[in-house]
This record gives C-alpha cells, sequence and structure tokens, in this order.
C-alpha cells in the first residue's frame, strides 16, 4: 500500500488508482480498466475526483507533471 498523501496529491490513473476504485465502488468491480477510466476519471491522465477543475484541467496536468518531476529529482 502506498504512502498516506495530502489530499491534493496528484493521483495518476493507473494500476493502484483502479484498484482503489474497485474497492471504494464494488458495484463496478466487474468492469475493466479502461471502463474504469472512462466513468471516474473521463479519460484524463490524473484523477480529479477531489473537486472539479473543469476547463483548467490542462493547466492541472501540465502543474501536475511538473511537480511530480520535482518530487522525483529531489530524492
Amino acid at each position: 500500500m502506498s504512502e498516506k498523501k495530502e489530499w491534493w496529491f496528484p493521483v495518476l490513473c493507473d494500476e493502484e488508482h483502479f484498484a482503489r476504485l474497485r474497492e471504494d465502488y464494488p458495484e463496478n468491480a466487474h468492469i475493466t480498466d479502461e471502463e474504469l477510466h472512462d466513468h471516474y476519471d473521463h479519460g484524463k491522465k490524473y484523477s480529479t475526483a477531489w473537486d472539479h477543475v473543469g476547463d483548467a484541467y490542462v493547466e492541472y496536468e501540465e502543474l501536475a507533471d511538473a511537480y511530480l518531476a520535482l518530487l522525483a529529482e529531489k530524492s
């Protein structure tokens, strides 16, 4: 299991994310990762379930990418 992160920390739509969605929403546990991605994340790179970023998503994705790259560079 991953470490506890702040609520705003960028969440990549990956296998770990889809596994969490299946735990949180067992009624949809039977659908594929791609279907989960479309349903909950609208096919985006990062989950924005914590907030509605609307038209600002492109800027959010650029900011999240830069932030995660900076953290990776520091470690």
